[in-house]
């Protein structure tokens, strides 16, 4: 015969039971569970980081005067933009895996600069030494405009829980 649990009884910290208990620890209770999005776009650049790597060994393996499009779909890139998408890998991969209270800043500065350079890449017919085709323009605007969209939420939720609705003074 199976042996019957006794059902488990609500601790002291559950608001049914205890009606004293703190809304704030709640909301910190589910907080701490989760990992906010604008974390996980900063880990997301580890993709940049480990595409990057693999561009530039296969340039250091083929010569750096090796045609891009030789490459397959996702690494066509030449190696000035292999390097860029390095340096901002690694540090997004540092920012979103150790130092996650830097993510926002660093989801902002990613906008920032893939505006810039999707900006040039489009508008402009200097791209810096790089080749940069339509596919490549898309691709960074789709980019800037993500880092954009994530970075105003992430400071907008913010905004939001170090000024609770309803707490002014007014």
């Amino acid at each position: 015969m199976a042996k019957q649990r006794p059902a488990k009884q609500p601790s002291g910290d559950d608001p049914r039971v205890n009606p004293q208990f703190d809304e704030d620890q709640l909301e910190e209770s589910i907080e701490v569970s989760g990992v906010a999005l604008v974390v996980w776009a900063a880990r997301l650049s580890l993709f940049f980081l480990i595409q990057s790597a693999i561009m530039l060994a296969s340039y250091a393996y083929y010569g750096f005067g090796t045609d891009p499009s030789h490459f397959g779909p996702g690494f066509r890139l030449d190696p000035i933009h292999a390097s860029i998408n390095l340096v901002w890998g690694l540090i997004g991969s540092v920012v979103g895996f150790f130092m996650p209270r830097y993510s926002i800043a660093f989801v902002l500065a990613v906008a920032v600069f893939y505006t810039l350079f999707a900006g040039f890449g489009t508008f402009t017919s200097d791209h810096f030494g790089m080749r940069l085709d339509f596919v490549d323009n898309a691709l960074n605007w789709l980019l800037a405009l993500t880092a954009w969209s994530i970075g105003i939420y992430a400071l907008w939720q913010a905004s939001l829980r170090a000024d609770p609705p309803g707490a002014s003074g007014a």
